[in-house]
């Protein structure tokens, strides 16, 4: 299956990291750069073919000099459609001389600030991946790292790490690849596909409406028997319970933020058509 218009992957990084480097290794080629060596608003991609779908993923390189400005400028609300096309972000860093166990106030505080803009701009529901990569060139003590990254919701990768784990799992910049492939690159819904949701709802609820006044006027038919009255009355509780189901799923689903209004809405549908 091809995925015509993927969501983005967002790379983030320090002017000091080497996002050239990473990127080389993940992709296969190096992005380009401007005439300033600086990749700050450059644009790359990556091929990606697996078992299940392939695509070419846009991916965003921005460098971070003044982290304050740009968690600033992402929090802005005409940043909002921005951020809701990246399905990935990756921050790239280093950890600061002689910090094996500890990725820095930098680092950390960097972390905070893309989960605080994705959740201004997504909610909590943000359905994506996370990736932090050091690029130091030395090895620091991985479960410290990994516990500090875990923390704000990023998994933990040193680049230059290879092979597998004790646990037979991938390593390095390989692992990247396993983690982002895995990841769901599918557009989000637009608005008028969460109003075609919300719609469906109503359909539902005039499908049921109509069958449940049809089952009301049977009953007043005197040629039905007493079993078939009491089956029909029993059917009547269960689609007066289907309503106002239904009723709670648009209630919920309207106080929920656009982005998770589809997904919930088709969600709960379809989980209340398999009760019928």
């Amino acid at each position: 299956m091809e995925i015509k218009h993927p969501r983005r992957i967002l790379v983030l990084g320090t002017p000091e990291c080497d996002i050239s480097r990473i990127l080389k290794d993940l992709t296969g080629s190096l992005p380009p750069s401007d005439t300033s060596g600086s990749l700050a608003g450059v644009t790359h991609e990556w091929s990606v073919e697996t078992n299940y779908y392939n695509a070419n993923l846009p991916i965003w390189i921005d460098e971070v000099s003044d982290l304050e400005q740009w968690k600033n400028e992402f929090m802005k609300p005409e940043a909002k459609e921005v951020i809701e096309a990246v399905g990935a972000w990756i921050f790239c860093f280093s950890r600061p001389s002689g910090h094996d166990d500890k990725l820095g106030v930098s680092a950390q505080s960097s972390m905070e600030a893309i989960g605080d803009v994705i959740e201004n701009a997504c909610g909590y529901a943000w359905d994506g991946t996370r990736l932090a990569i050091d690029a130091s060139r030395t090895a620091g003590h991985k479960e410290s790292l990994e516990e500090e990254c875990m923390e704000h919701s990023f998994e933990y990768i040193h680049a230059d790490a290879t092979g597998k784990n004790e646990f037979g799992e991938l390593q390095g910049i390989e692992r990247a690849k396993e983690a982002l492939q895995a990841n769901d690159w599918n557009p989000q819904s637009s608005d008028t596909d969460e109003d075609d949701a919300l719609g469906d709802i109503d359909t539902e609820k005039a499908q049921f409406n109509s069958e449940l006044w049809g089952l009301k006027a049977s009953l007043l038919d005197p040629d039905i028997d007493d079993e078939a009255h009491g089956d029909e009355e029993f059917q009547i509780l269960d689609m007066e319970h289907m309503m106002s189901q239904l009723l709670a799923i648009r209630e919920t689903s309207a106080a929920m933020p656009e982005s998770q209004r589809r997904a919930f809405a088709s969600r709960a549908v379809n989980d209340l058509m398999k009760d019928l």
